[in-house]
């Protein structure tokens, strides 16, 4: 199916928001369930060296499950469980396309992050990885600062494009049918077209992953953060997917 992106002003980011927390608030207790069960699971997964990779792999199938649910509160429907499966019933093996994509992507940036970075920032990331900042670490991170500054910089320019391409992209698979590559070009268009109400749905889900973060570091769990706010940012995902897709006259 052929998708027109919509051009919206700024405030449309604080209203994505908005909309995933009126679609988190008619279901709450099942919400956090969802999102509790993804977290347990990816952590199982990680544990496991290698097998870790399957969590990248299946997370755009998951995420289109999610947003079956959020579309079905949206119409009047109730948020049930086996909506986290709906990603496997419906263009599955698409969703895990978009998956490798974003798996080949965060590793090539990781070892970008290293040619730059040297052999220390690899060691500090394999630490880091392994469970959390040390005095060792934090010793290393001195130490190789400038070297450190400009692979974290690298790093940023490169994430921020893959993170605009696979945002949308398991949305517009799983319910527009559109391929992979055609909805990873889709939705990094409409990043890049919206970068105003992106920026502002940005640092609205930044400020309370960064307040999180010493409790996140504490316990030893970086990205703890980003799944507290999860019950909210995946239906915000959706309802930003809503307001800036449309079909095409010429196919609907």
């Amino acid at each position: 199916m052929s998708m027109n992106i919509r051009v919206v002003d700024a405030s449309h980011g604080w209203r994505w928001i908005a909309a995933g927390f009126i679609l988190f608030r008619r279901n709450p207790p099942l919400w956090l369930l969802l999102i509790a069960l993804l977290f347990i699971g990816s952590r199982v997964l990680l544990a496991i060296p290698l097998v870790g990779m399957i969590a990248v792999l299946i997370a755009p199938n998951f995420l289109a499950g999610l947003a079956h649910g959020a579309e079905a509160l949206e119409q009047g429907k109730p948020l049930r469980l086996g909506y986290l499966a709906s990603g496997f019933l419906r263009n599955a093996a698409r969703l895990v396309t978009i998956g490798g994509v974003s798996l080949v992507g965060q590793f090539l940036t990781l070892m970008a992050m290293v040619l730059i970075g040297g052999e220390a920032f690899g060691n500090i990331a394999k630490t880091m990885a392994a469970g959390g900042a040390t005095p060792e670490t934090i010793l290393a991170m001195r130490a190789a600062a400038p070297s450190m500054m400009l692979a974290l910089l690298a790093g940023f320019v490169l994430s921020v494009p893959l993170m605009m391409a696979v945002w949308f992209a398991p949305l517009l698979v799983f319910f527009n049918d559109v391929k992979p590559l055609p909805a990873l070009m889709l939705s990094l268009w409409a990043c890049l077209r919206n970068t105003l109400p992106f920026l502002v749905y940005s640092m609205a889900v930044l400020v309370p992953v960064v307040v999180l973060m010493p409790l996140s570091l504490a316990v030893r769990q970086p990205d703890l953060g980003l799944w507290l706010v999860a019950p909210i940012l995946v239906p915000s995902i959706y309802a930003g997917y809503r307001d800036l897709f449309v079909p095409a006259p010429d196919s609907q």
